[in-house]
């Protein structure tokens, strides 16, 4: 039995019957390259599992459940699932024709809009037949109590090969054993302790705190060169209405090629490029809904805070607000905006976070935090105030070598992230081989079709590109 950390709790706090924080990642693969060729598309569904079966000791999240402490005196206890069954977790479903984008998009989002299940892990694989031109797909889910963006690509390197012949695994070291689901009264006698030992380190994390906040005033005081570099409040949008519990996904990719050009070209960061893109693609899809607000849309940015050789699956993230300057007329000063507001707030948030944050989140109340969240959404209270951002737009580093799972080669890859209170759209992105894949999750009961914010997004891609080659 181990306690959830405070850092990964919050994200069970957050969920509501509306707002659910599972991320999901759809892959679409080869069969062709399996060696020996496939005999029924049944099959690979039982070579997905075995291959599963035979790797679950390198995920023991994957084998664990989570039970609450009564009253909500502290952060939930992560068991040994003693009802743990494989086959509730990896799953068999087909499209119907012609098994296209859209097809399996609007199968990913169906199951996007499902709140996972307490009882049992927090995971679940479906593999999906009928995709067109006889391939299959994958499509992962898994709560981020237990994982990441960055942690999602260290799992995939245990899960996937880079081979079409699967790699050979040294099994665990011991046998699993599984636990009792512990009693009340033991879960409140740990909850005891913990609350015992929190005082002390509540208040040198509050000194802590304080030094820190006591700097980065002063700094922001008399330093003229970062005027700007706090993000104001965005806009209210159509994107910001209260969201429901239905999900819309739409998917796309660029060349990351063309992505680097344009970083090159202007010597910034690819996240400016792609929230300079996507700011632009969100103003035009806005003014086509007849939505065109007069200042510039906010966008929440994960940021990774993961220690160099830090190889868990947990959450080692946390978040900044930037400007998408999308009010400026010409492309690159909406880029070169970005760009200095990017800089000073991840050099900020270095200093608040990497410590502090992991600190605060230990002492969060379980029971005050679930009823906040509640409180918030049923009374609608996004929006009474103007939106902290107008989206999530985050960007993940995918791997830029061919990868198999169960032989089959993955061709594409695209992540999806959750939707939080008072914002309808979430934007994400991850780079894989020669390409960046972009999945949409969006509001079905509140924002219009997505897709076509796609095509917005090409188009401001190739303006901006067309500024990098004249540069």
């Amino acid at each position: 039995m181990r306690r959830v950390d405070g850092k990964d709790a919050i994200f069970l706090y957050m969920e509501t019957a509306n707002v659910h924080q599972h991320v999901t990642f759809a892959g679409v693969f080869d069969p062709s390259t399996i060696p020996g060729g496939l005999q029924h598309p049944r099959e690979i569904h039982q070579r997905v599992r075995d291959l599963i079966a035979n790797r679950l000791h390198l995920f023991p999240p994957f084998r664990q459940r989570l039970v609450e402490v009564p009253l909500a005196l502290d952060h939930p206890m992560f068991i040994e699932d003693p009802n743990f069954d494989l086959d509730f977790h990896v799953r068999r479903a087909a499209l119907p024709a012609p098994g296209g984008a859209r097809e399996l998009a609007e199968y990913v989002g169906q199951l996007h809009s499902r709140p996972m299940d307490r009882n049992h892990p927090f995971w679940e694989i479906h593999v999906v037949e009928g995709i067109e031109d006889g391939r299959w797909a994958m499509v992962g889910k898994a709560h981020h109590v237990i994982i990441d963006g960055v942690g999602g690509s260290e799992m995939m390197i245990h899960l996937f090969d880079l081979a079409p012949e699967p790699r050979q695994i040294d099994p665990p070291e011991g046998t699993w054993v599984a636990e009792d689901i512990p009693s009340d009264v033991k879960l409140l006698g740990k909850a005891v302790i913990s609350n015992l030992v929190s005082p002390p380190k509540l208040l040198r994390t509050a000194a802590s705190t304080a030094g820190t906040l006591a700097g980065v005033v002063k700094d922001r005081v008399t330093s003229k060169a970062e005027e700007g570099s706090i993000a104001t409040l965005g806009p209210h949008t159509l994107l910001n209405e209260p969201v429901g519990p239905h999900r819309q996904v739409a998917f796309g990719k660029v060349s990351l090629a063309e992505l680097k050009t344009i970083k090159a070209a202007f010597d910034v960061k690819l996240n400016d490029v792609v929230l300079a893109i996507s700011g632009r693609a969100l103003r035009a899809f806005l003014r086509e809904h007849g939505d065109d607000p007069d200042k510039s849309l906010v966008a929440a940015c994960p940021i990774s805070i993961r220690v160099e050789g830090d190889d868990s699956v947990g959450n080692q993230v946390a978040g900044m607000t930037v400007p998408l300057a999308d009010i400026e007329d010409d492309p690159v000063d909406q880029l070169r905006a970005i760009q200095r507001v990017t800089g000073k707030a991840k050099e900020r948030l270095g200093a608040l976070t990497a410590d502090l944050m992991r600190d605060w989140t230990q002492h969060a109340t379980p029971a005050i935090a679930v009823q906040a969240f509640r409180f918030y959404s049923q009374l609608g209270l996004q929006k009474r105030h103007p939106p902290l951002a107008n989206l999530t737009i985050s960007n993940v580093p995918g791997p830029p070598i061919p990868l198999y799972v169960a032989g089959s080669q993955m061709q594409s890859m695209y992540p999806l992230g959750p939707l939080v209170h008072g914002q309808g759209l979430n934007i994400t992105l991850v780079s894989y081989l020669d390409t960046m894949f972009i999945g949409l999750v969006a509001c079905r009961d509140t924002v219009p079709d997505v897709w076509p914010l796609i095509s917005a997004w090409e188009k401001a891609m190739g303006e901006l590109l067309e500024a990098a080659e004249h540069a």
